[in-house]
């Protein structure tokens, strides 16, 4: 016999201990057991899903839906339905990594530890009885939670996991924003991310440092080829060559972008070192050749806040037919866009600072960690408000990043979208 409870939270009638599916149909999950890192976060053991615990009373708001809301499994795979308009007590936050289920963060159903909605365009949640609610397509001003899949290349072997992570407090305010607890459970599932083995047919691991975080929300799983020997000393595992199809016609003035002015690096000047991170400090475009038009442009970047510009990993150049020096790029928060853009260093340039500034500023909304390696894992030691003020001691490469050094000795990210020279 089925038992049912109701109370008020968030304003709406909540349905606890609901009926595991809209018809007599048996789930087909397993109870799984939790590797647990600690008690409010973990990777479900067997499983690719990495949690983390909601805080009391966040409430599922589930839409009217003709056949029930689809449940899943620890593995992401359908085991029923739960009926709709409803709204369900939710104690878990979690993503699992298999391609069908990059597009969706899932949410466990209290009483139920292997059922789990997504949240879509049928379900929201607030959170933990507050305000604030999350939505599929996130605020007004989406903060995504990446996480990508590349291969030596830098190139994208599965779709990438983009989920909006952030809230707004209402039509009248612009301003998305991440909920506090909903921070402290992505940070922790972007932590727990790193000790997952996840594998894609074809590609091995890379061997040095095989999961790469940058910056608050996004993180990169590196692949190798097994028909692809690489350097395992190389981080980015890059050892093809970088000659580009530039048989495209050069762009006029009317069709060419901003960026391919005559201050573009020309043909006589030397071509960066690849693999580095650059970003945008004005609008630009990435196009699919390095002769940019407007019909081989595949997207366009608008000019963003500091802690919002574009990221770019540089994976190799070229030039146009005209022989200005084009940067092939991957986005760093959507493997699957890459292409090219302009070397002019008036549009873009380095994301993390080259040199030590001795004082930044912390600028992320989120402040900054500070850790014992210079990996930025393992425990944070302190944590750095938005607007505090840090002398720096050095500045140590580390792959394609760049960390700062601060007198204890411990390292903080060098990231200009995070920290800024004071």
């Amino acid at each position: 016999m089925l038992f049912s409870a109701t109370l008020l939270t968030a304003g709406v009638a909540v349905q606890t201990n609901a009926t595991a599916s809209s018809t007599d149909t048996p789930t087909t999950g397993t109870a799984t057991a939790t590797n647990t890192i600690d008690a409010t976060h973990g990777i479900v053991d067997g499983a690719h899903t990495v949690w983390a615990d909601l805080p009391a009373g966040s409430v599922a708001i589930l839409a009217s839906a003709a056949n029930g809301i689809p449940t899943y499994d620890d593995h992401g795979v359908q085991n029923g339905t739960t009926p709709g308009p409803n709204a369900q007590i939710v104690t878990k936050i979690a993503v699992n990594l298999e391609p069908d289920n990059t597009d969706s963060l899932l949410l466990q159903l209290q009483g139920n530890p292997t059922q789990w909605i997504k949240l879509n365009s049928k379900v929201s949640i607030y959170i933990g009885g507050s305000s604030d609610e999350l939505y599929s397509t996130g605020g007004k001003s989406p903060i995504n939670f990446t996480v990508n899949f590349v291969d030596q290349n830098d190139k994208a072997i599965q779709n990438p996991l983009i989920v909006p992570i952030d809230s707004y407090l209402g039509e009248d305010d612009p301003n998305s924003h991440v909920n506090d607890s909903i921070k402290t459970a992505m940070t922790s599932i972007r932590d727990d991310l790193p000790q997952m083995t996840y594998s894609i047919d074809g590609y091995t691991p890379r061997a040095t440092d095989p999961v790469t975080t940058d910056g608050d929300y996004t993180t990169t799983f590196h692949y190798v080829s097994k028909e692809t020997p690489v350097n395992p000393d190389t981080p980015g595992g890059n050892t093809g060559n970088n000659t580009s199809n530039t048989t495209n016609t050069d762009s006029n003035s009317s069709s060419s972008s901003s960026e391919s002015s005559s201050a573009d690096q020309s043909a006589n000047q030397p071509a960066p070192v690849k693999n580095k991170a650059v970003y945008a400090t004005k609008a630009i475009g990435l196009y699919k050749t390095p002769t940019f038009t407007k019909a081989n442009r595949q997207h366009f970047y608008s000019k963003q806040s500091r802690i919002n510009r574009p990221k770019f990993i540089v994976t190799g150049y070229a030039r146009s037919k005209n022989g200005v020096l084009r940067y092939r790029v991957r986005d760093v928060h959507n493997a699957k866009l890459t292409g090219y853009i302009t070397a002019n260093s008036a549009y873009v340039t380095n994301t993390y600072y080259q040199s030590n500034p001795k004082t930044i500023k912390v600028l992320s909304r989120h402040g900054i960690n500070a850790y014992s390696q210079a990996s930025l894992k393992g425990k944070a030691l302190k944590h750095y408000a938005r607007g505090t003020s840090l002398k720096i001691k050095a500045v140590k490469s580390y792959h394609l990043t760049n960390r700062f050094v601060l007198p204890n000795g411990h390292y903080i990210s060098a990231n200009k979208t995070l920290v800024i020279k004071k």
